[in-house]
Parts: C-alpha cells; structure tokens; sequence
C-alpha cells in the first residue's frame, strides 16, 4: 500500500512539474511576442487564455461574457494576478495554487469602471506601453498573433482533450440514443445539457434541430419543432478551457436516398481534409483540394453556403480554413472540420500526433464507418437509424 501511495505522489509531483515548466514556456513565447512588436507588457483577460497559459485553470464567473473575472498582466520579469478583493482567495486556492504569480488587489467597487486596475497597471508599467487580447483601457489587442501561439498543445493539453473529448461525445451520444418521435427541440437541448453539465462540461455551442430545420438551415437553433424522423445534436463543448466540436445524426425509419447522397458527398469531403492534413501543410492548399471534391460531385459552390471547420483549442475555432489562410499545419495541433450540405453534415474532432489523425471525440458506441481513402483508413460517424 504504502508502495502505491509513493507511485501516486510521485506521478501528482510529476504532473505538478510539467505544469509549471509549461506555464513557464507559454509565459516566454509571450515574452518575446510582446517584445518583437514593441510592447513592454500584455494584460490577458479573456476565459480562453487564462485556461491556455494556466493549462485548465477558469476565470469564469459570468458564463456569457468573453473576459474573466480577473486578469493576468505579463512584464520583462514578472506575472501580476489583478483580481478584486472577493475574488483573490478563491483564485489562488483554486486556478492558481502553485505558479509564481505576484498579486495586485484591488476593492471590488473600484474595479466597476476599472479606474482602479487601469491605476494598477500604469504603476507597474512605466511606459503604459501594454497590449491586450480583450481590448480594454485603450490598449490594442494582438489576440490573433496569441491564437498562433495557442494553437500547438502540449503533452498536458493533449491528455485533458483526449478525455474532454470521449466525455462529449458520450454526453451527446447517450442523449441521441434516447430521444422519441414527438420530443421537441429544447427538450433535446435540456437533455443534452444534463449531460454535458454532469460530467463538468459547459456547452458554448448547442444546436438541436428537427426534420426541416435541418435540411433548411446550417445553424438550427430550438424553436420549438417537434420530431418526427430527423434529428440532429451538434455541440461545442469546454472543460478547462479546451474545446471539441462534434455532430450526431439520428433518423427514425429508413433514410430518403437523397439524403444518403448528400451525406456520402460530405463524408468524402470530410475525408479529403483529413488526408491532406499533415505537418508543414497549408491550411489554404488543405481547403483548396477539399472543397474541389464538392465539385467533382456536382456540388460545385456548396462550400460557399458554410464553413468548414478549421483548427481548434481553446477557442470552438481557432481559424477557419480558406482559400487565403496562410497558417501552416504542425504536430500536436487539433482540428474540427464540418463539410455539410442541406441535411447532412459530418463533424468531429481530431489531433495531429507523429503526422497521422487521431480522433478523440469517439466513444465506440456509435456507428462508424472506416473509408479507405487515397490509402488512408479514417473513421467517419454514421446516421444513427432508429426502426
């Protein structure tokens, strides 16, 4: 017992290490960021970015809003936690134990109007030269070159999405193989929820629709319809700030053949992506040679109706493949790719590890199919049918 109970220490003490050089490293790049377009510090404020450089910590209080309830300032030497008074203990016993971080508080009245964190930012940077990823106080942001920086997931990152993603998945799998002709949208949606939310996960996306609304729109939001044959669950879900996306299709009866077609089209140009993703690849060369496969099924401005996915993290995108993106795919980068046309989609999540595609929002539960493709193997969901 007492063998174990040292293995296990061990193992805590381990994690706890890789954490921190990672905090460390994340804290660098920003460093030299920062430094390379001339500003001396960064004031990070957003949900997603505190979990990013924290690898899973929250600063989330008000679910809606895009910046937490406190901020992490960046300098040459040091990272600052600017947190109002009733929030410091809680941050450092919960999201922060264990980082070197110096603390700045402040009343909470006084950060209202943030008179009082803009007074605490300007006595620690001299020169006010400070950029931000939420602009605030009239600093600029430069979240799009952060994003750059998030999109590359560490060992950490990688075991936490791996479980987020079999968690997700099974939380919209066990719902699709419950549901009934006759329910409607929002009870969907409300069962769906339940299970997100049991297993500690916050739906960010959550898009439940029925029979026309999934063959007249490519975002359908609960109205109000009620079953009848076709339904479909399509959800991003966030745990430590990480992010998968996944669709799941059910249908009562027997599948029209046009909607087999069309779903054997977006299967096609679902696996076309994930054939050309590969270390070095261009997102715009990626999307180029998938969206051609549209055309080669007669469906040749389909992609113009939606976008089709792109990288992810820490954010439901991170960027959306176009013709013009000029980002370059590398290693231990997460991606969700969504082809679709009027009624069928095909959507789930993966990691690029060693140059090949590891899915990670699979159960093993729900009907797959694995196409050959080009001499490549991928495991593509399937439209559950319900007799």
């Amino acid at each position: 017992m007492k063998k174990l109970l040292f293995v296990v220490f061990g193992i805590f003490i381990l994690l706890l290490n890789l954490m921190s050089s990672n905090f460390e490293k994340r804290v660098e790049d920003l460093r030299k960021l920062i430094k390379n377009n001339g500003y001396s510090a960064l004031l990070l404020s957003s949900q997603r970015n505190f979990a990013w450089l924290t690898e899973g910590g929250e600063n989330i209080v008000v679910l809606s809003s895009e910046s937490g309830t406190v901020s992490l300032l960046l300098t040459e030497n040091d990272v600052f936690l600017l947190t109002p008074n009733d929030e410091k203990d809680r941050f450092l016993d919960e999201e922060l134990k264990g980082f070197k971080i110096k603390v700045r508080e402040y009343p909470w009245y006084k950060g209202i109007d943030g008179e009082e964190p803009l007074g605490i930012i300007k006595s620690i940077v001299k020169d006010n030269k400070v950029a931000c990823d939420i602009s605030k106080y009239g600093f600029k942001s430069i979240e799009p070159e952060i994003a750059k920086l998030r999109l590359t997931l560490s060992e950490n990152d990688i075991r936490r999405y791996k479980k987020l993603g079999r968690d997700s998945a099974e939380a919209a799998e066990t719902v699709a193989f419950k549901i009934k002709r006759g329910m409607s949208e929002q009870e969907i949606r409300a069962m769906v929820t339940y299970e997100l939310y049991k297993r500690n996960i916050i739906p960010t996306v959550l898009l439940i629709g029925v029979d026309k609304g999934i063959y007249n729109y490519r975002h359908v939001i609960p109205k109000g319809r009620r079953l009848k044959n076709f339904a479909q669950i399509n959800i991003c879900a966030k745990r430590g700030g990480l992010v998968v996306a996944l669709t799941r299709l059910i249908y009562f009866g027997d599948i029209p053949q046009e909607l087999r077609d069309k779903q054997e089209v977006a299967e096609q140009v679902y696996c076309e992506f994930l054939y050309n993703l590969k270390d070095e690849a261009k997102y715009s060369d990626i999307f180029k040679n998938a969206i051609s496969i549209y055309k080669k099924y007669g469906y040749e401005n389909e992609w113009e109706n939606h976008h089709q996915g792109g990288s992810i993290g820490y954010n439901e995108r991170e960027f959306i493949f176009t013709l013009n993106s000029n980002l370059i795919v590398k290693n231990n980068q997460a991606f969700a790719f969504n082809p679709t046309l009027p009624g069928a989609k095909v959507e789930d999540t993966v990691i690029l590890r060693n140059n090949k595609v590891e899915l990670i929002t699979y159960t093993g539960k729900w009907p797959y199919k694995k196409i050959e493709y080009k001499s490549k193997k991928f495991l593509v969901p399937e439209i559950l049918i319900v007799k």
